[in-house]
């Protein structure tokens, strides 16, 4: 037995895609921690600070302790303007110090270091104890989290803090070949990482769009394919160190054989393409060496370049391909690879490795010639070849390779770590295969997805087919900042505050997975992350004046608020919308992921669907007002500003659903009979689908609250009588007469899951039909699981038979649930405490076809059709007397990934068994007065 109680706090979860772990009992409402540490104990008391504050440290570690920490100190000066006394932090014992640092002995910035620390504030002292100066570091960013005030001034919370990491690799990729990211973007970013306790900063630093490294021995490579936008060798050095005084390895990658086009413009002799060079040709560094006029010679390396490759300027995949039979390519990667390997002193590298579609290969003679010599059977097996050389090289550098998944094929040895971004199978597949693998598929920050799904993707999920020790070769993750669409102005607002939140997914204990907590947390650390320079913030100001010619910004910010732009690659179609040199000061670079007041908006509908007190309709009303204004304000800065022309109907649109909404709210639908009110519901329906069309290159993130809105007070569905035979088979072939209603996943709109039903009536039966895409059919339980829920793939459908909207379940509520194997379980509501009657089994007719294969998660299903009858003597009404019930239809969908249970359905709620969530079913007969018959809400 199930309580709506209980149903309400599941649902809710999986609203935002989550099954609840009583994360809410774990983490104290007043603290703002993230990453959230792995054991705390809330004391009584707290530390308060004054201007005698000081620092003493004791025992061994490395200078970078003493310098983070008097950086430290400044950072606390800044936030309370106490201006303490202590200039710098050193290495020396303080008499009646109110902080000491312990350390055992000095860290070193390697793989698997210890990150470990222990904080203990009391009263009267504050005790940071870790094995290394690292785990110092890491306390410390959580101390300066702490920091809090009241009316006598600032303080910390007496706490007792046991953590540690939970991967070891904690990384961000920065991707500075298609856009150029200049050192100041670099180490303002490695501060955010530092605070919230990343340890990996990943350079992807060669791609078709540019070279961005100085190299001393080939020049030709940063002169000819970088624009003259690179890193010098002291740059890099500048960067390293920067980052090893804050804990943060630097790992640099180089994109090989595929995405080399920038590699070609150099060398275009090693290019598996016709060149001007045939094959085996004299390298022209050799040819420099041996000359003495180098300026000659790059002017000789610049002509043979011309008119052969050229940096390319759009994004996208493209064909140009290192040549893998030519010693000359490993001639010139092994030089290039030991100048990089002294610049670079971690024992990681990565050669990318993704992406060769290996066209070129295959248009090859000489390549195709050496394969079937070599017996290599296809381009995977070539490129296998390919990768086992270069272990080699880097094995001489004592460097660990590093590759994009793609590497994973045979005979690739276990040295490989393979870096898994097409998708979770991979990743276990690699893990179980005995190599180490790190996880990016789910961290991809510039598909613009909110947090919480990078939050709730975890490199290890609870059900993660792998034993205990292959969850060893599981190291962490990255999140990957690739940048076709960011540029120094606008890289800031789409790595954070997201990134914040898989920094704790990659540290924090996997229980700690409450989205509503996390983004409680994480609006104040995207604050705090401004103090290290983050232009997140204040960059979207700089552009939102840009817009309006240094006007008002006020109108176009409310409407910058609600929006964000295009997912994925929508905004960028085919790659050529944009060039490498086109500003992005648009619109959508003022939009981010997480829409800020979208996203309030919406947990205040969620709240008020599930009956908080805490939220009014007022509270509601209050934005659908504030939008519904919006657009008369806004529309003479787009009348004086070109540039926003695009997002004129975009800013229409807003203004209509938010008059919509309110119309809902307010009950002055047209009409009074069920025929008006339908033509009113009807056409909000279609202006809220219409709405969904983008402006600006992007989406407005509030339809889906104002289509529930509008459902929960308005939502009727006409049911015709029909005259037809319908036979319950599943063929659906008694349907081709009726107009489909159509629901998608609200939550998750670009999923290619849908459901389209039908509903008709006779004197006997009522029929209901659903054509459900689905793309991964899965059934596994056929019963309920311990939480009472019908987990497989189907449909579910309550009925009230009444029509009275009750808040809790009682005896008229009916509902049917029917998997794809047509296994029907039924329940019925019960008038004792509002649980379920799962004793209750109705006599359903039903029928199921499915399209595809079940359980095989390697096919490419359709779906299913279901039909249904229910006779009126089961569901207690006489269609002539009583015409209005209440009605909800659900598709039951088990998560392809995770096998967790999700579900969407017709009234788009965030808690679907919610009796007062039914929309108005009323039968209509030609001979039927429904004007008496139906009660207007």
């Amino acid at each position: 037995m199930r309580k709506v109680r209980g149903l309400m706090v599941m649902f809710l979860c999986l609203n935002w895609g989550l099954v609840c772990s009583g994360a809410d009992n774990i983490i104290p409402k007043d603290l703002i921690l993230m990453p959230y540490p792995a054991k705390l104990e809330l004391k009584d008391g707290i530390y308060r600070i004054t201007k005698d504050f000081k620092i003493s440290t004791e025992g061994v570690a490395n200078q970078r302790l003493y310098i983070q920490a008097t950086r430290w100190l400044r950072r606390l000066d800044r936030r309370t303007g106490t201006f303490f006394s202590q200039e710098f932090v050193t290495p020396e014992t303080i008499p009646g110090a109110g902080m000491v640092i312990k350390t055992k002995r000095a860290g070193v910035v390697k793989f698997g270091e210890d990150e470990s620390y222990k904080l203990d504030i009391s009263n009267d002292k504050i005790t940071l104890t870790a094995e290394t100066d690292l785990g110092a570091l890491r306390g410390i960013e959580t101390l300066l989290q702490l920091l809090d005030s009241d009316e006598e001034g600032y303080f910390f919370p007496a706490v007792a803090i046991e953590d540690e990491p939970r991967f070891p690799w904690r990384g961000l990729m920065i991707d500075v070949a298609r856009h150029f990211q200049p050192v100041d973007v670099i180490k303002r970013n490695l501060d955010g990482m530092a605070a919230v306790k990343m340890n990996v900063l990943h350079l992807h630093l060669s791609d078709d769009q540019g070279f961005r490294i100085e190299s001393k021995i080939y020049p030709q490579l940063h002169q000819l394919a970088s624009d003259g936008q690179y890193f010098t060798h002291e740059d890099i050095r500048e960067i390293v160190s920067y980052a090893a005084e804050r804990g943060i390895r630097v790992v640099p990658e180089f994109d090989v054989p595929g995405h080399a086009t920038s590699w070609l413009v150099a060398f275009p002799q090693l290019a598996s393409a016709p060149g001007p060079y045939a094959p085996g040709g004299q390298l022209l560094p050799h040819e420099t060496e041996q000359a003495g006029d180098v300026e000659q010679q790059f002017e000789i390396a610049e002509i043979k370049a011309s008119g052969t490759y050229r940096l390319e300027r759009n994004s996208g995949i493209f064909d140009p391909t290192l040549n893998p039979i030519l010693e000359e390519t490993y001639e010139m990667l092994g030089t290039l690879f030991g100048e990089m390997a002294a610049l670079f002193p971690d024992s990681y590298f990565h050669i990318g490795g993704d992406e060769n579609e290996g066209r070129h290969w295959d248009k090859n003679p000489e390549i195709q010639q050496f394969m079937k010599k070599n017996n290599i059977a296809d381009n995977h097996a070539l490129q296998t070849y390919f990768n086992k050389r270069l272990l080699k090289i880097l094995a001489k550098y004592n460097k660990k390779m590093i590759g994009w998944d793609e590497i994973l094929q045979p005979d690739l040895p276990k040295t490989a770590v393979i870096h898994s971004w097409r998708g979770q199978e991979g990743l276990v597949k690699a893990a179980r295969n005995g190599y180490q693998t790190i996880l990016s598929n789910g961290y991809y920050i510039d598909l613009l997805k909110p947090a919480y799904k990078h939050y709730l993707n975890d490199p290890l999920p609870a059900n993660a087919p792998l034993t205990e020790m292959q969850k060893k070769n599981v190291l962490g993750g990255e999140a990957t900042m690739w940048s076709e669409l960011v540029t120094p102005t606008t890289i800031d607002s789409r790595i954070w505050p997201r990134t914040a939140a898989i920094a704790e997914r990659l540290w924090s204990p996997a229980a700690i997975n409450d989205v509503r907590d996390m983004y409680r947390r994480l609006d104040h650390i995207s604050f705090l992350l401004e103090e290290h320079g983050l232009t997140h913030k204040r960059n979207r100001q700089v552009i939102l004046r840009n817009l309006t010619g240094g006007g008002d910004t006020e109108a176009l910010e409310v409407l910058a608020n609600v929006v964000e732009p295009l997912k994925g690659y929508k905004r960028n179609p085919g790659g050529t919308m944009y060039k490498t040199y086109s500003p992005f000061t648009l619109f959508a670079d003022v939009a981010i992921a997480d829409a800020p007041d979208a996203r309030v908006f919406n947990q205040l509908v969620v709240d008020y669907l599930n009956h908080s007190k805490e939220v009014s309709e007022a509270d509601i009303k209050s934005w659908l007002q504030k939008w519904r204004d919006n657009h008369k304000k806004l529309i003479p800065t787009i009348e004086q500003s070109f540039v926003l022309r695009s997002i004129e109907q975009l800013s229409a649109n807003l203004s209509e659903i938010a008059r919509l909404g309110l119309e809902a709210m307010d009950g002055n639908v047209q009409g009074h009979n069920p025929m008006e009110q339908l033509q009113w519901y009807e056409h909000a329906l279609e202006k809220l689908e219409r709405s969904r069309q983008s402006g600006g290159r992007t989406d407005l993130q509030v339809i889906n609250s104002i289509e529930q809105l509008v459902k929960r007070k308005a939502a009727i569905l006409p049911v015709y009588k029909t005259d037809k035979t319908i036979t319950i088979d599943g063929d659906l072939s008694d349907w081709s007469d009726v107009t489909w209603n159509y629901f998608i996943p609200a939550k998750h709109y670009n999923w290619d899951d849908s459901c389209h039903f039908a509903i008709r009536w006779d004197k006997k039966n009522l029929y209901l039909a659903f054509k459900v895409q689905n793309t991964n059919l899965q059934a596994l339980a056929k019963t309920r699981d311990q939480e009472g829920l019908h987990m497989d793939d189907g449909v579910e459908f309550l009925i009230d038979t009444e029509g009275d909207r009750s808040a809790e379940w009682k005896n008229d509520d009916l509902a049917y649930h029917i998997n794809v194997f047509n296994a029907i379980i039924d329940d019925r509501g019960s008038l004792a405490n509002g649980e379920y009657n799962n004793s209750w089994n109705g006599n359903a007719k039903t029928a199921v076809k499915v399209s595809g294969t079940i359980n095989n998660p390697k096919d490419k299903d359709t779906g299913y059709q279901v039909e249904v009858a229910i006779n009126w003597k089961e569901l207690g009404r006489n269609p002539v007397d009583q015409t209005v019930m209440g009605i909800n239809l659900c598709v039951n969908d088990r998560d392809d990934i995770h096998q967790q249970y999700r579900y969407y359905d017709y009234m788009n709620l965030p808690v679907f068994h919610v009796p007062a969530g039914f929309a108005k079913l009323v039968l209509i007969d030609k001979d039927f007065n429904t004007e008496t018959s139906f009660e207007q809400e």
